[in-house]
């Protein structure tokens, strides 16, 4: 893992300790990532879905998250929003989506 991967990491688990996630949490989450054969990056910002879906908490995800995630290209995300911006504003921006996780927190 490396050392800017591991920040993130402890970034993470210091915005989601008030509900009791620990870093060691986030790494055991990040490593089941990994050995499914995803970047760390996406690894990361997987953790970062989780966890807001978990805890109802918001992130912001870049353009260059979802390109990461879907391996896509920037401006492929870029069309893909155009195409659906009707959709995603009605939605306020936002896909419902069931916790990538059940039962890990609780």
């Amino acid at each position: 893992m490396k050392d800017e991967t591991r920040k993130k990491l402890e970034e993470i688990a210091k915005k989601y300790g008030k509900y009791g996630v620990t870093p060691m949490q986030c790494i055991k989450i990040f490593d089941s990532g990994i050995k499914r054969g995803i970047s760390e990056e996406s690894a990361v910002i997987g953790l970062r879905l989780a966890l807001s879906a978990e805890f109802n908490e918001h992130e912001y995800f870049t353009l260059e998250d979802v390109a990461a995630v879907t391996g896509e290209s920037v401006e492929e995300v870029k069309e893909r929003i155009k195409e659906n911006e009707e959709e995603l504003m009605k939605n306020g921006s936002i896909i419902e989506v069931s916790s990538p996780l059940p039962g890990l927190f609780n």
